[in-house]
């Protein structure tokens, strides 16, 4: 491991704990240190088992679980859940499963991704540490701060039916609805499509709008669910100014597909025939976002 990451990842580690505990103001189980500590122990579990089974990739299938069993943690430990602490629970639960599962179906009996295969031929005999840090407890710490916002929200959201609020509330749940109906619908029409076997491009339905319609559903959700929790910092229900600085959740979730997970694939979609024609007509992520 070289000195530039032993020196990035006790720092990620310090903001990580940062948020957890409210800039070090909350040092105790009434912040968010169970989902965080729960968080590493889960990504350290999937690290184990796919070290045992030289696979990697699977930690993708074990990412949406994280926030769900995170968001159920979250729920046991809150004292007065409100209404909206439930709603953000179920649809996290929702979203979670659905994405588990479908990974586990679509992958299981297959070999290690070839983003994964990639990296472990690339670093070798050390692979297993250096997978333990890039790949597991990075995505650990993604993981929670992603779902950091959402954890806000069910432990301290103090939302009841009244005032201008609650359509605050409304309105970034349906985003959040929106984005899930997007990855939905998008993977459904994927899945009729690779059932043909027709060797060709998707470009049809959601996917003649935008070339990743799970990803733009992915970024719509994370942002629906931080728009629903923006009243709590105008009812003293949470620090004002923490809750304007956990933004960073769903900018670094839309980071995240739009400058890593989003190239990769595509370059493994360049070798399709049709791919250059459609890249220049379909937005990559963004339906009003520029083309090419």
């Amino acid at each position: 491991m070289d000195k530039k990451r032993l020196i990035i990842y006790p720092l990620l580690f310090l903001a990580t704990f940062a948020i957890a505990t409210q800039g070090f103001t909350n040092i105790g189980f009434d912040g968010l240190l169970v989902p965080l500590l729960f968080t590493f122990i889960y990504f350290t579990i999937i690290f184990l088992i796919a070290t045992a089974i030289k696979n990697n990739s699977i930690v993708d299938i074990g990412w949406g679980m994280g926030f769900v069993i995170g968001s159920w943690l979250t729920l046991f430990v809150t004292d007065e859940p409100t209404v909206l602490s439930y709603i953000i629970v179920g649809f996290i639960t929702v979203w979670g499963l659905r994405l588990s599962l479908r990974l586990l179906k679509r992958n299981w009996g297959k070999p290690e991704d070839f983003r994964y295969a990639q990296w472990r031929k690339e670093w070798g005999d050390k692979v297993v540490l250096i997978a333990f840090f890039r790949v597991f407890m990075v995505q650990g710490i993604i993981n929670f701060i992603v779902g950091s916002a959402s954890y806000s929200i069910i432990r301290f959201n103090n939302f009841n039916f009244e005032g201008f609020s609650q359509f605050v509330v409304y309105a970034g749940l349906l985003i959040a609805l929106t984005g899930l109906l997007f990855e939905v619908i998008g993977d459904e029409q994927l899945r009729q499509h690779i059932n043909k076997k027709s060797g060709k491009l998707l470009q049809s339905g959601l996917w003649s709008v935008t070339r990743h319609p799970n990803y733009f559903g992915e970024i719509l959700i994370w942002v629906g669910l931080y728009l629903s929790g923006i009243p709590m910092m105008f009812t003293g229900a949470i620090n004002p100014i923490y809750y304007g600085l956990l933004v960073i959740s769903p900018l670094i979730m839309s980071a995240v597909l739009i400058k890593i997970s989003t190239p990769l694939l595509e370059k493994n979609m360049e070798k399709y025939d049709a791919w250059e024609d459609y890249k220049q007509r379909v937005p990559m992520i963004f339906p009003w976002g520029e083309k090419g």
